[in-house]
């Protein structure tokens, strides 16, 4: 019977297994029983004591508990629906397990001469109901690995129970390890109103100490409630110390809390589950106070893979929060150190729906370790990290991450519809790590908001070392009101280190607004810029604007080099970049080129900065380098090639060791074979590569951002052969 128990749960695990790597939607219309009968459970059966053991199905049980007192370990009870009744065929009542059976709904039994007649019928769990009626929790399990497939889990509430009280209101399981196979759980409590006798874990489903055998897959998780009291965690799941497979189930319509809650569909505490191929949809985690992960929670040591999921229309926190409080992640919220979060797609997800604070609209992580992988997501179609104010985080919220955040889609995502909001597509608080190779497009730190700021609509860094590196930043707003203040439409950092490199910064803007500052880029802090494209980004501020490309300010011992800075536009003041209050700076090997509207000048230095730029091109501009404080510092121009503007340098500006036109440059602001910058620029140790990554210098080194690469034609030599 064991090995017959084991070959069936194997065979039916490994389909579903399979299944996931082929569509991650769950199965609609699962397979046909599999499994020979050893007790038969039919509603109009009879439970008579001691002469029915429910081994003849023309004399089956009455009750689910009743065939399993006779039952041995191994064996299959199949549970029958009514096929002479018109609806489904329901139990009431609840059902204890301690025995590792196989539980099939997937049976009809109609009336006959000599008994009943049971078949094998397409699982259809709404057939066959087993209704706790709200006396208690539907099916408690311990110590045993029983099987439960193809029925209707309803009706449950945990809240009066004597062991584990409050937990599971479908199904609890403690140091066991259930196999939940397509079964429809909805409508369950962990506890209600006036049951709670403490907060609430586990509306559906609830396991403590399950092992990696146990599986939950294929599965309709539907209108659960953890706790509809106070406090509440696992509206749909809760897992704790317990590392099951959830694999292709639909969950959808939980709620975690009435008032504060964690993990509207799934809450996991320590353990390491696989969460794969699943549909998480509309839970709440919770609706006042204070919230976590609307669709996914998880704090945990242990590794956690999330992969291949639909995380969409989630909400942490529904209600009205406590003013001092965040609430965190729409779709989830994940602290530990060792998450594999990839292949998810992540739509439309509110951390904050109603009141203020919210952070990550999409996903909230925090504490990942550089083992961590966040790879290949999908987080797009307005997650929103607050739908009134102060919002971080609109598609990602990294908090004290070293992580590598790679490869991932992050599109039109809010930060905050009020002011302040930080971040429309990621909001980088502390910590190192590395972002690289994202999409990140037409993201908006602040929708919305008279007068109001946003910071970063592609990216907000703060007190931060994250290293920015291979994305393309396109298309981001800093703040979309008419008369807001943005800065960073690309980018913004505050204080820490963080490194710049080699990203597309394009067509990004702050606004509309008032104030507009760095429409790429807006830094401070000891940032590292190098090797970036930043074109035809905006800063059209009415009142004060500065840097359409990138703006500096209040900076120490930073570095801008090797960067193609062209075709940005500001409404006031440095049209390509503006410099100031700032000192340290190593400013070489950039090229500058038609940046234009407001005063058309293509480096501005103002707040008595001191710096030195070496080996640039500046072609195209009204002013190629202006000086707005001549009276109080100089700014020194070495070995630089002016092109084709209207000045070459302002007042307080030093040009020495100037390079002749022309910089000749190809469409994309490359140096052709004939610009004279090729071989005229002053060797720099410290610069060894080029925007392109190609080595610098090749020869002697050439001014501006790119280092020419002569093509290199072998001979070719025919070899004869006899």
């Amino acid at each position: 019977m064991k090995l017959k128990r084991l070959f069936i749960v194997l065979a039916l695990t490994l389909g579903l297994l399979l299944g996931v790597l082929i569509a991650t939607a769950p199965v609609d219309h699962p397979a046909q029983a599999m499994a020979v009968c050893d007790r038969y459970v039919v509603t109009g059966g009879n439970n008579s004591y001691p002469d029915n053991h429910c081994s003849n199905p023309n004399s089956p049980c009455k009750t689910i508990q009743y065939a399993l007192r006779w039952s041995t370990a191994g064996e299959t009870i199949c549970v029958a629906d009514r096929g002479d009744i018109a609806g489904p065929s329901t139990y009431f009542g609840t059902v204890v397990l301690t025995k590792t059976v196989l539980l099939d709904g997937a049976w009809s039994a109609t009336p006959s001469l000599t008994g009943w007649n049971f078949s094998a019928s397409t699982c259809t769990p709404e057939n066959v109901i087993i209704d706790g009626s709200g006396h208690g929790r539907v099916i408690s399990i311990t110590h045993s690995s029983p099987t439960i497939r193809c029925f209707t889990i309803s009706g449950g509430d945990a809240g009066g129970e004597a062991a584990e009280p409050n937990h599971g209101g479908g199904i609890a399981a403690v140091n066991a390890a259930p196999v939940l196979l397509n079964n429809i759980i909805s409508n369950n409590y962990g506890c209600t109103t006036m049951a709670c006798t403490s907060y609430g874990r586990g509306g559906g489903i609830y396991l403590v100490d399950a092992p990696a055998t146990a599986v939950i897959s294929g599965n309709r998780i539907i209108n659960n409630i953890a706790d509809d009291a106070t406090w509440g965690q696992g509206g749909g799941i809760y897992l704790e110390d317990a590392s099951p497979q959830i694999i292709a189930n639909t969950i959808r319509a939980n709620r975690a809390g009435h008032s504060a809650g964690d993990g509207g569909g799934i809450a996991v505490f320590e353990g390491s589950p696989t969460i794969t191929g699943n549909r998480i949809q509309q839970n709440t985690a919770g609706q006042a106070v204070l919230a976590n992960g609307g669709g996914i929670y998880v704090h945990s040591s242990a590794p956690v893979t999330i992969t291949h999921n639909l995380l969409e229309a989630n909400v942490a926190l529904r209600g009205a929060a406590d003013p001092g409080l965040y609430s965190t992640g729409g779709g989830l919220t994940f602290s530990g150190p060792l998450a594999f979060i990839y292949d998810n797609e992540v739509y439309g997800n509110v951390a904050n729906l109603l009141s203020q604070r919210g952070l990550g609209g999409g996903l909230y992580l925090s504490g990942l370790s550089d083992a961590a992988v966040v790879r290949a997501n999908v987080i797009a179609r307005d997650n929103r990290a607050s739908y009134v104010a102060d919002g971080k985080g609109g598609g990602l919220y990294l908090g004290t991450c070293e992580a590598t955040i790679a490869d991932n889609e992050i599109g039109d995502n809010i930060a905050a519809s009020d002011s302040p909001g930080y971040g429309g597509g990621i909001y980088v608080d502390g910590g190192a790590g590395l972002l690289l190779d994202n999409t990140i497009t037409h993201n908006t730190a602040v929708l919305g908001a008279v007068g109001g700021w946003g910071w970063g609509g592609g990216i907000s860094a703060h007190d931060s070392n994250v290293h920015i590196q291979g994305n393309s930043i396109t298309e981001n707003i800093a703040i979309s009101a008419p008369n807001g203040r943005g800065a960073g439409g690309g980018v913004e950092t505050f204080n820490g280190a963080p490194r710049l490199i080699q990203n597309q910064i394009m067509n990004n803007t702050t606004g509309g607004g008032d104030t507009g500052y760095g429409g790429g880029l807006s830094l401070t802090g000891r940032v590292w810029v190098e090797g970036n494209t930043i074109l035809g980004n905006r800063a059209p501020g009415l009142t004060i604007a500065e840097g359409g490309g990138v703006r500096i300010a209040s900076s120490a011992h930073f570095t801008l080099t090797n960067n193609i800075i062209a075709r940005n536009a500001v409404s006031i003041t440095g049209s390509g970049v503006v410099i100031g209050y700032s000192y340290g700076g190593r400013i070489a090997h950039n090229t500058i080129a038609a940046n234009l509207d407001g005063d058309g000048a293509g480096i501005y230095i103002k707040g008595n900065t001191d710096v030195s730029l070496v080996n640039h091109i500046i072609v195209s501009q009204t002013v190629g380098i202006v000086n707005a404080t001549p009276a109080t510092i100089q700014v020194l121009a070495d070995y630089t090639l002016f092109d084709g503007n209207g000045s070459n340098t302002s007042i307080g500006v030093i040009s020495t060791h100037a390079v002749p036109d022309p910089a000749a440059l190809t469409a994309d602001y490359h140096l052709s074979s004939v610009s004279n910058a090729i071989g005229h620029a002053l060797p720099l140790a410290w610069v060894r590569r080029d925007i392109d990554g190609d080595l610098r210098p090749i020869g002697l080194p050439d001014v501006g951002a790119d280092e020419f690469v002569k093509s290199l034609w072998l001979p070719l030599v025919l070899r004869q052969h006899p």
